[in-house]
């Protein structure tokens, strides 16, 4: 074995019976047999949910203020203050799904486009990534083009106020604050 960091020192588990439980419009939850592979004797059910990729977009002005938009979320039942974002359609690439989803969120487009990273947002349960698109330059093009269940506000705030919104808890969504770090990193990196 090895202990280099880069290599896996655990094998992947084989899986058998997949099955579809239940599905709903944005997932579809699975369960299947999972097997150990260096113990056979050892097995077990899981659950995961099966969902198409999501992408979330840091749109930068050309002051360098961050477009952000406030919506409410049904899970924690309260508005939130995000990055614009969404999920990646079918045969869709990310970087064509952020353009869009920004567009359609807060109106703004054009600039420079590029993808600076992707998580897995919960590998325990979700089989999915979420990317993250940075456009620099953006402008406001037009009007939004909002899905018939979204209402959200778009601002603008100063890219340097973005850490204080987080520390002070106004910026709380996981995954908005790892495409930040995406942007820290990038930002960093010779």
């Amino acid at each position: 074995m090895s202990d280099h960091p880069l290599l896996s020192l655990v094998p992947a588990w084989r899986h058998e019976e997949d099955e579809m439980v239940a599905e709903t419009g944005i997932f579809t939850l699975r369960r299947r047999r999972g097997i150990s592979p260096t113990r056979p004797d050892q097995s077990g059910e899981f659950v995961y949910l099966d969902s198409a990729d999501w992408v979330n977009v840091i749109a930068l002005t050309p002051d360098r203020e961050v477009v952000l938009i406030e919506q409410f979320r049904h899970g924690t039942g309260e508005v939130t203050l995000e990055i614009p974002g969404g999920m990646v359609d079918e045969g869709e690439e990310p970087l064509a799904a952020g353009i869009r989803e920004l567009a359609e969120e807060t109106g703004f487009g054009s600039g420079r486009f590029e993808l600076i990273g992707a998580v897995t947002p919960n590998p325990a349960i979700l089989n999915n990534r979420c990317h993250t698109v940075l456009v620099e330059d953006a402008t406001l093009r037009g009007p939004c083009a909002l899905d018939p269940h979204e209402e959200v506000g778009v601002r603008r705030v100063p890219l340097q106020d973005i850490a204080r919104l987080m520390v002070e808890g106004h910026i709380h969504h996981a995954l908005v604050i790892a495409a930040f770090h995406h942007l820290a990193l990038r930002e960093q990196l010779p």
